[in-house]
């Protein structure tokens, strides 16, 4: 969703799942911030997300890259920070960036997502076992989302689409089991 900031927890799932994310936004520059990147340019390549359009900011300082981030979001880029709190004021800062600007901000936590209701939507992320196709997989629980009931999807990588895109895969999919997302879920 455009113009919002996401919370997205989960260890390092989030990683991969933030890169196929960003790489469905098409000629947009994106900031992405942390204290130590190691992101691998043809690995961006591979999952479609073209290593030109990144900028990468590094900074030991959180409110730093949060910051950068909300500079990022207000000029209509989108933007990526690696960060383990955020206040709710920070947070607030955050979604007006984005709203103004127009861009997607991700917060990308290692641990547990915030209980701020200022982000678009709060999510959990895991993996899950890949496609029958060799697809990367997650389970992205919802935790929060403006107007929309928690749950838990499996989502896949769509290599079909261009640029590849996050799609669900079916409850009735056989590779899935009939138990595997609530089994996740709690």
């Amino acid at each position: 969703m455009r113009g919002a900031v996401h919370d997205i927890a989960g260890g390092d799932a989030v990683l991969g799942f933030a890169v196929v994310c960003l790489a469905g936004t098409v000629g947009v520059p994106i900031l992405w911030t942390g204290c130590r990147l190691d992101l691998y340019p043809p690995g961006l390549a591979w999952c479609a997300l073209d290593p030109a359009r990144v900028i990468l900011a590094e900074t030991p300082h959180e409110c730093e890259r949060l910051g950068a981030l909300e500079i990022a979001l207000r000029g209509g880029m989108h933007g990526v920070a690696m960060v383990e709190t955020v206040s709710r004021l920070a947070a607030r800062r955050l979604s007006l960036a984005a709203r103004s600007g127009g861009g997607i901000g991700l917060i990308l936590r290692q641990r547990s997502a915030s209980d701020s209701t200022a982000f678009a939507a709060r999510w959990r992320i895991s993996t899950a076992r890949s496609g029958p196709d060799g697809a990367a997989r997650w389970y992205a629980q919802l935790l929060y989302a403006r107007g929309m009931p928690p749950g838990v999807f499996m989502v896949e990588v769509d290599r079909h689409a261009s640029p590849p895109a996050l799609v669900m895969v079916p409850r009735h999919h056989p590779t899935a089991g009939p138990g595997a997302w609530r089994q996740r879920a709690g």
